[in-house]
């Protein structure tokens, strides 16, 4: 494949090249045609009329020649200036013909006195061509002599002239075969850069090629080099774009996979401990044994709800769930979370504040959906607080609405912000059960929405996270 691609390249220079050579060489040979015909009547032109003046004088000094004498004085002419001379009566004719090996008599011009007369050409040669020696050569006629008035079978006397065998164009064919040199020359340059431009082209091509088989496996760090042309570089780019993301996407299930199994791990042996106990009969006591049965029950359901958590976070991320948005008040919204944590707030000795700025419109979301954010967010602020308040407040920003989940907790170190959206992720002063997949969720429940969340934390001052939602679902988050 890489061979085809890199012979159809340099063909397509190849032919590129031959069609800019022969095109103008077709259209310099149709014109040069004309060109050519135009130079050998010139030369005609001029070589006929020193004929006819030389043969005019010598006619004028001679008090009286007879035809013979004219005979021989054209022959000798015509020899001299290397031309076929031709003698014709007014009908055309061949009376004689001057040139070696010429036997043109009784033959025809193709040209009459007559037709030089009504051409206006009498006094002036008058353009023609003759077939002779196989082709056709440029031939001039002129009145020599014109038809006596009223003498019998007197139609005077026409003489043509052509180019003899020998006669060769030096300069045009000359510069017919300088021009044909210099296009071969051409043509081989240009078909040698034209492999040097397909090799160009191509070297970075088959680089790039190299580095995408060498990407897979243990092999993720593989990047292609920038370089070439700029549609290669483009590709480059796009490649070590697409790479960097499959790399993160390849680290990323890596350390889920470790985080699921590190996380399962916990119960499971947990289980496997009480259940071995219970099994040996080592555990005899009721009340031991009641209570080994219920860390059992607690475990398992711990780990369901790790699993269901992932399952969901797993759809959510892949865009698989359907939002079911309805028009939300948000004192409703706000008064069902109050309820909901009320209770476990007054037990920490938490002041637990709800604030909703005047004038803050309703929005449209997935009821149950907001509730599972602010549940999250909730929870963890009462979690990681012991004392002083846990505050939910919302406002109208930018188009939308801002809900604000602001806690007097411990807070979070600067160096673990980024991470306070990560799945399993949970610091260090961890306390009370959970895996770490809430905010998470959250935040992939946000972005379904099409809004946007973001923590900002101080340590012994406390936390705040912040929502923003549209004031509607975007359409793409409706489908399935």
């Amino acid at each position: 494949m890489r061979r085809g691609y890199g012979l159809r390249l340099f063909a397509g220079f190849a032919g590129l090249v031959l069609v800019m050579v022969i095109v103008p060489g077709v259209v310099f040979a149709s014109l040069f045609g004309g060109y050519r015909e135009d130079i050998d009547r010139s030369e005609l032109r001029t070589a006929g009329n020193a004929l006819r003046v030389e043969i005019a004088r010598i006619l004028r000094s001679a008090a009286a020649i007879d035809r013979n004498q004219i005979v021989t004085l054209i022959r000798e002419q015509a020899e001299h200036a290397g031309l076929i001379v031709i003698l014709a009566d007014g009908d055309g004719r061949v009376i004689e013909g001057f040139a070696p090996a010429r036997g043109l008599k009784d033959d025809y011009l193709g040209v009459q006195y007559s037709v030089i007369v009504e051409k206006g050409n009498a006094a002036e040669w008058f353009d023609s061509k003759l077939y002779i020696g196989g082709d056709w050569r440029p031939m001039l006629v002129r009145v020599l002599v014109r038809p006596s008035d009223g003498a019998q079978g007197d139609r005077g006397l026409l003489m043509a002239v052509t180019f003899g065998d020998d006669h060769r164009l030096g300069s045009i064919d000359d510069l017919i075969g300088r021009l044909v040199v210099a296009g071969l020359a051409g043509l081989a340059v240009a078909v040698v850069l034209a492999m040097i431009m397909s090799r160009q082209l191509m070297r970075p091509l088959e680089a790039l090629t190299g580095v995408v088989r060498q990407f897979g496996p243990d092999r993720y760090d593989t990047r292609a080099s920038e370089s070439g042309p700029s549609q290669v570089r483009d590709l480059a780019r796009a490649f070590n774009a697409m790479a960097e993301r499959v790399s993160d996407n390849e680290r990323a299930m890596r350390s889920f996979i470790a985080d699921v199994s590190h996380e399962l791990r916990t119960p499971l042996t947990s289980i496997r401990g009480f259940v071995e106990a219970l099994r040996d009969g080592t555990v005899t006591d009721p009340e031991r044994r009641a209570s080994s049965l219920e860390v059992v029950h607690q475990e398992t359901q711990r780990m369901l709800r790790m699993i269901e958590q992932l399952l969901d976070l797993s759809r959510l991320e892949a865009g698989e769930y359907r939002l079911e948005p309805s028009r939300i008040d948000l004192e409703e919204l706000f008064g069902h979370i109050e309820a909901m944590f009320g209770g476990r707030a007054d037990e920490s000795g938490v002041v637990l504040r709800t604030e909703i700025e005047a004038g803050t419109p309703t929005i449209e979301a997935d009821y149950d959906r907001l509730v599972q954010v602010l549940n999250n967010l909730m929870d963890n602020a009462l979690r990681h607080t012991s004392e002083g308040s846990v505050t939910m407040a919302a406002r109208s920003v930018d188009d939308g609405i801002e809900i604000r989940v602001e806690d007097s907790g411990e807070g979070i170190a600067a160096e673990d912000l980024g991470k306070l959206f990560d799945r399993f992720w949970q610091p260090e002063s961890r306390s009370g059960p959970g895996a770490g997949l809430g905010l998470a969720i959250s935040r992939e429940i946000v972005r379904a929405h099409g809004g946007r969340i973001g923590a900002e934390s101080t340590v012994g001052v406390g936390t705040t996270i912040t929502v923003w939602l549209p004031m509607r679902p975007a359409e793409s988050s409706l489908a399935t």
